[in-house]
């Protein structure tokens, strides 16, 4: 998603709005990987502040996740606001007294900006590492892997400290 920012560079204290709608690539989560449903939308506010650039919206998706409890796939809206600058290489000069953090502001070449990419790493930031289908997901049965949310399992949950094995057999005699 390359945004071009000619004219916006030209016009200092101008903000400039869009509506987008983009079909994004899988995202590689570990060894999942995270697809969309259906397009993907970001209300973008585009200000140039002098010789910063700042991108500010809106991402909204919706996709499936794998719970880390049952292991089940379930739906799940991604939603996130961004707040991120931009500076031009030729402007790079005297930066640090136009923002707060210099370290934060990704330099581009060109008159088009990579927002994709920055937007790529938005996401990894606001999707779940450990997800949850429910707050009330049982999971699955740790010794037999039944989901505990469909059926109950039939395994005895008695669980006997391993030094008092000996008198458990004394009893069963």
């Amino acid at each position: 998603m390359f945004i071009d920012v000619t004219n916006i560079r030209k016009i200092p204290g101008k903000t400039f709005h869009f509506d987008l709608t983009e079909d994004l690539r899988p995202l590689a989560l570990g060894n999942d990987s995270i697809e969309f449903l259906n397009p993907v939308r970001v209300s973008l506010d585009v200000r140039n502040t002098g010789k910063v650039i700042v991108f500010s919206g809106r991402f909204d998706g919706d996709t499936e996740l794998v719970c880390s409890r049952c292991v089940e796939r379930y739906p799940c809206h991604v939603g996130f606001d961004f707040n991120e600058e931009f500076c031009h290489e030729s402007d790079v000069q005297g930066l640090s007294e136009e923002v707060r953090d210099p370290e934060e502001v990704h330099i581009f070449q060109g008159n088009k900006v990579d927002f994709g990419s920055v937007l790529r790493e938005n996401l990894y930031l606001n999707i779940p590492m450990k997800s949850v289908c429910d707050e009330g997901c049982k999971g699955l049965c740790a010794h037999c892997g039944v989901n505990l949310n469909n059926e109950t399992c039939q395994c005895t949950n008695e669980e006997i400290d391993p030094r008092m094995e000996v008198l458990k057999k004394y009893f069963n005699r």
